[in-house]
């Protein structure tokens, strides 16, 4: 019995990412975890890695037996489509609740196409699962801070806000120039995180006094979680998925249509620290609440998930 994850080849962020560490952590937990590779069209058939995190990959779909398991995202949808026909036993990994149907029209194409589970990033998006009349298994497997943004921030010579704008790029702008423009004598700098390795992302955050959270359509939502395991403190949007651990003792949080009230937030919290306001107490919740997204934990629900999925390893 193998496992495999279907991947288009980059590994370095995203949800890619969260399938390297499930292939990475099933390997040594003693299943023969596989990544397969099925490349997006006009991508070149190759497989990127983190520094020192290859595993081993394969790109023939037609090696797959009955006794396989096959992982497919939500959104991939060609490798759905490949394996329609496939004898392997397929699971859906569903790390975004708003791309569900993305690669699949609804939950009868789903069924039909032979799914027989479905992993998913959070309890929010597997009881979103089951709101959109899901009525099989679900195995909410929740992502791991990585333990490089549980660093000592260091000094701060001025105020310092981040933020980053992928999924809201508009609203970026628009709250640091009402910031601005509502505060124009207060000095702080506005950092944008745009492709930056995560080390880097780390340094970023820590040297800030405030994470803008713009996240958006989120089956979970990292970004946040990993500003309050740096110390910082945030102040945005839950983006749907940060329900799962957005409470007001860890941040300031927002629906969707509230940017003014994000930008008023904003700069209450920057008068407060101009004033010396430390804001501990908020800053330690966030951490606890970081700290609970530890590896230990999604080892202990990735074996869990698929003790029930294929039995133990070996």
């Amino acid at each position: 019995m193998r496992i495999f994850y279907l991947t288009d080849g980059d590994h370095r962020s995203g949800g890619q990412l969260v399938n390297l560490d499930h292939v990475t952590t099933l390997r040594r937990l003693g299943y023969d975890a596989r990544l397969l590779l099925v490349p997006q069209p006009g991508k070149p058939a190759e497989v990127q890695f983190p520094p020192g995190r290859a595993e081993p990959w394969h790109a023939d779909l037609h090696s797959l037996t009955a006794a396989d398991y096959v992982v497919v995202g939500e959104m991939h949808g060609l490798a759905a489509q490949l394996l329609n026909d496939s004898p392997a036993r397929k699971l859906i990994h569903n790390q975004n609740l708003y791309y569900t149907f993305v690669a699949f029209r609804d939950l009868q194409v789903i069924r039909n196409w032979g799914c027989r589970g479905i992993l998913t990033c959070s309890g929010v998006t597997a009881e979103a699962l089951r709101r959109m009349g899901w009525d099989g298994p679900t195995w909410p497997v929740r992502p791991f801070i990585d333990p490089v943004f549980a660093t000592t921030p260091p000094a701060r010579p001025r105020l310092s806000v981040a933020a980053m704008p992928r999924k809201r790029p508009h609203d970026s702008r628009l709250i640091r120039g009402l910031a601005r423009s509502w505060r124009p004598t207060l000095e702080f700098d506005f950092h944008e995180i745009v492709g930056l390795p995560r080390q880097e992302v780390a340094k970023v955050m820590a040297a800030s006094d405030i994470f803008v959270s713009l996240s958006r359509d989120e089956g979970l939502g990292l970004p946040p979680l990993e500003a309050m395991a740096t110390g910082a403190l945030v102040v945005g949007f839950h983006g749907g998925g940060g329900r799962e651990y957005a409470t007001p003792e860890n941040g300031d949080w927002f629906d969707d249509d509230q940017v003014f009230e994000v930008a008023e937030l904003l700069v209450q919290r920057l008068d407060q620290l101009a004033a010396g306001e430390g804001f501990e107490a908020r800053r330690e919740a966030g951490r606890r609440t970081a700290a609970a997204f530890s590896a230990e934990r999604f080892e202990a629900e990735l074996a869990a998930a698929w003790r029930q999925i294929a039995g133990p390893p070996g």
